[in-house]
């Protein structure tokens, strides 16, 4: 929880022992003021209980780029990981692993950049998908279907 809250841009404030939403992300912040349990520490799965963190974690595994959804597996595959086995998953295992995942993300895509940059790579690479898919359409392909994202900035 702690270095996703991190990389979302909550810092702890050591004078009032909390996390403050200084530099998070504005859509983020506009949805989390505080910073959300992510993997459902309390491990507690009724629906009163585990509602708060699964809608948490579903927001964060939606800001995930459609490109970028099977990082973890390029990540550990060549350390020799082989996958989870299904009858090993718990809500709280899949979780920490989509929260690995979003890590990579941020590690590839988002870290060292300003909200203003990533918007205008942002921008930079919708113009160009734009042109490819114009240009695709002049000679008569067909436009091909893209899963929505949701942006975390």
């Amino acid at each position: 929880n702690t270095l996703v809250w991190k990389c979302l841009g909550y810092r702890f404030n050591e004078e009032t022992n909390e996390w403050t939403p200084d530099e998070v992300f504005p859509k983020w912040k506009e949805r989390f003021p505080e910073p959300p349990d992510m993997i459902g520490m309390q491990r507690v799965y009724s629906r009163e209980v585990d509602q708060a963190s699964l809608r948490s974690n579903q927001a964060l595994v939606r800001s995930i780029p459609a490109g970028n959804k099977q990082s973890l597996k390029k990540a550990l595959k060549p350390l020799g990981w082989t996958g989870y086995q299904y009858k090993g998953l718990t809500p709280n295992k899949t979780r920490r692993a989509q929260c690995a995942n979003w890590l990579i993300f941020y590690r590839e895509e988002l870290f060292g950049y300003t909200v203003e940059e990533l918007r205008e790579r942002r921008r930079l690479r919708q113009e160009a998908e734009a042109a490819a898919e114009k240009k695709l359409l002049e000679e008569g392909g067909e436009k091909e279907w893209k899963p929505p994202v949701k942006e975390v900035f």
